[in-house]
């Protein structure tokens, strides 16, 4: 385990229990010694507690070890081009709080998210506990210098946001694209308690990729890894919000199945994103074999990846969950006949705060544990 994670991954797998420092280091596979510096240090800061000693067999008795959930808080915020998304979340991952404001990415959007962040900080009920803040963003974003390269939903392009947002808030402040922050939730509190290498598929209104090698998520240069929705199809495909044609997000999004549903016929006039569920549940002639074509190309490139970096584990997620029981019956086969090997895959619960949790997951892994 790689050691700027090891107090992170104490405070997670806490989370599910009482430990004792030697069942902490069989567990996370830690030397007696790092275990111990770490949990000194979650003690003094008051976000871990000793329990009475636990008498076994022969020996000094066990002190195991509490998480004290409460201690600290940190605040996601995943920003929609009409809303923003807000999780106030403990150090066990659960919920404090949630809520939704309006947004608009056009008006002065770094002076109305500074807004909403100090409005939690200042909440009473959070108590000045709240120690990062992580917001979400779809696009692709540069996490190291905190920049956002291009946001085509939001209509934003080489905007300094983590900068901007420091200066005026007390607290550290972390971003990341949509997909990478909620992997972070999935690394910690997900697929990540049994694989260290995995991978995880967002499919919405956009598609991305998460990847996780050797319990680190990968990011490339500028924030470039995970665009998995612009692996190119067919050049003659139809264009993408990228600016090219036959990208997989192209086939595969949200807004392309309803556009290609109004293409093919299959309904007499374009319809909304919001009505896709309706028309698959009453099995509209066309539609169910449309999205089981979405998923068979979305399976055949996830397979391809799961070949190239060998990984076990597979978790999906995203807006497009409703859409899942029509896209499933391509994507699994398509997966399971593509791969060279097993790969397990987890199909996750959804719902528009998961990349707010995955935001505040964020902030915890950088800011709380590393203090």
């Amino acid at each position: 385990m790689r050691e700027d994670l090891a107090r992170t991954e104490i405070l997670t797998t806490l989370g599910s229990g009482p430990l004792n420092r030697t069942q902490l280091a069989l567990r996370l596979g830690l030397g007696a010694a790092t275990v111990t510096e770490h949990t000194r240090r979650l003690i003094e800061l008051g976000y871990v507690r000793e329990l009475a000693p636990q008498a076994a067999g022969r020996g000094r008795p066990k002190v195991p070890l509490e998480l004290v959930p409460d201690a600290a808080y940190t605040l996601g915020l995943r920003v929609h081009h009409t809303h923003v998304v807000g999780v106030l979340m403990r150090l066990n991952g659960s919920e404090a709080r949630r809520f939704t404001v309006p947004f608009d990415p056009r008006a002065d959007p770094v002076g109305q998210l500074a807004a909403v962040c100090a409005r939690e900080l200042a909440d009473p009920a959070a108590g000045g506990r709240v120690r990062g803040i992580g917001l979400a963003v779809p696009g692709v974003i540069d996490q190291a210098r905190g920049i956002v390269r291009i946001s085509p939903h939001l209509g934003w392009s080489d905007l300094p946001l983590r900068p901007l947002l420091a200066e005026r808030l007390p607290v550290p402040v972390l971003i990341d694209n949509d997909t990478r922050a909620s992997t972070s939730a999935e690394l910690l509190f997900g697929a990540g308690c049994d694989h260290d290498d995995f991978l995880v598929l967002a499919v919405g209104g956009g598609i991305g990729m998460g990847i996780v090698l050797g319990r680190r998520i990968h990011r490339g240069p500028d924030g470039v890894a995970g665009e998995f929705g612009h692996v190119p199809i067919d050049p003659q495909g139809p264009p993408c919000v990228c600016g090219r044609r036959g990208c997989l997000e192209s086939y595969a999004a949200d807004y392309a199945l309803a556009a290609r549903a109004y293409e093919r016929g299959l309904t007499p006039v374009p319809v909304p994103v919001a009505e896709l569920p309706r028309l698959a549940a009453e099995d509209v002639p066309g539609v169910r074999d449309l999205m089981a074509e979405a998923g068979a190309a979305l399976g055949r490139a996830a397979a391809g990846v799961v070949n190239v970096l060998a990984v076990r584990a597979l978790a999906v997620i995203g807006e497009s969950h409703v859409l899942w029981p029509y896209l499933e019956p391509g994507f699994r086969p398509a997966v399971e006949s593509g791969v060279l090997s097993g790969v397990e895959i987890m199909v996750r619960p959804w719902d528009d705060s998961g990349h707010a949790r995955g935001a505040a997951t964020l902030a915890l892994s950088a800011t709380v544990a590393t203090r």
